[in-house]
């Protein structure tokens, strides 16, 4: 095969490293003309052996600009064209983008919060070949890979080898994925460049575009960080709305009106527990209400549960009719409720008051 202009185009743009001729050898001769192309250089090959390199430009081959063919297979050094064979490998030297890596099966993530969850990850990242001499003694000559594809999917493997064993340094629960990415990429970057280096290649970027989890574990992470962003005053005006309600339900329910303080007690004090977590601070349990001084009274008026009410409170629902001998009653050490003129301490408080008898003189 007999070979005057020697030259490699890409059309596509996605060409690595192309052979010519693909197969075996071919005859070229002294004068004839490389053309490289920008972001190209050229490497004559005889017998495995890499020999004469060339930039990007157009060259005539002569004896001077090929001393190491002409001293291996002895050119002879007259006459306008001497043939010699060999073949020679087309690198390019630019940047490859949008390649892309993933998970191809789920990895196991052994996770500080939820024990062992399944993770997927994918992203893209950027290639060139930093050592064409490496790249072409290691990946073209011992993994005999010369396509875009094979290469491309050589790495890709490497990738994610890497990323399953450098997630555990710098990830302890995937509830901080959100905040580690760019810690991710980073590491992961430095974790395949020795990989790679000695293959002559560079991972110029490399991005992860998103790890995710099983769905229920998702759902998880979505409920907690809408828990985490409120801060300490909203929860404190929900615990206030949560209060006030529970007191408007406890006045309708009764029977159950001191059952349902005691409930709104505790749930005063695991709301400021709350508050306490989210916003990442150590709180003691505040401490519990401190009880109402004297007897507190319940009274049932108009089928309506009224209280606590003291002893003035009491008095003057009296004096005003709103509660009467009949009307039922509770306070603390009553087993039921009872007519109010049938407690001992309310009883003369119904006692029409009358003056005593007239002195006979």
């Amino acid at each position: 095969m007999f070979m005057s202009v020697l030259q490699f185009q890409d059309s596509t743009g996605e060409i690595m490293v192309a052979r010519l001729p693909q197969e075996g050898t071919a005859e070229f001769v002294t004068g004839s003309q490389l053309i490289v192309q920008d972001g190209q250089l050229a490497i004559f090959y005889r017998d495995g052996r890499p020999l004469d390199g060339f930039r990007p430009g157009r060259h005539t081959l002569t004896t001077q600009n090929l001393p190491l063919i002409t001293r291996l297979i002895n050119v002879p050094t007259f006459g306008a064209k001497s043939p010699f064979r060999a073949y020679i490998y087309f690198i390019q030297l630019k940047v490859f983008t949008n390649l892309g890596w993933g998970t191809p099966t789920p990895i196991l993530f052994r996770d500080q919060e939820l024990k062992a969850v399944s993770l997927r990850a994918h992203g893209t990242f950027s290639l060139k070949i930093q050592d064409p001499n490496a790249f072409l003694r290691t990946i073209i000559g011992s993994q005999g890979l010369e396509t875009t594809f094979a290469i491309e999917e050589y790495v890709r493997r490497i990738i994610v080898s890497r990323f399953a064993n450098f997630l555990p340094t710098v990830l302890t629960s995937v509830f901080d994925l959100a905040q580690r990415y760019r810690d991710i990429e980073v590491g992961l970057k430095q974790a395949v460049h020795d990989d790679l280096a000695q293959y002559g290649l560079e991972t110029v970027d490399l991005l992860v575009e998103a790890i995710t989890v099983p769905t229920e574990v998702q759902d998880m992470i979505n409920r907690a960080a809408g828990t985490r962003a409120l801060d300490t005053a909203e929860l404190s005006r929900y615990q206030a709305v949560a209060v006030s309600d529970a007191l408007r339900d406890a006045a309708k329910q009764p029977g159950g009106g001191m059952a349902d303080m005691m409930g709104i007690g505790a749930g005063m004090a695991v709301g400021q527990q709350i508050a306490g977590a989210m916003t990442g601070q150590s709180q003691s349990p505040a401490p519990p209400p401190l009880p109402p001084q004297g007897v507190q009274w319940y009274a049932g008026i108009g089928g309506q549960q009224v209280g606590p009410l003291d002893e003035n409170a009491l008095r003057a629902q009296i004096q005003a009719g709103q509660i009467t001998a009949a009307t039922l009653v509770w306070r603390q050490g009553l087993a039921n409720w009872e007519a109010a003129g049938s407690v001992p301490e309310l009883a003369p408080l119904f006692t029409a008051a009358e003056p005593p008898p007239l002195p006979q003189g």
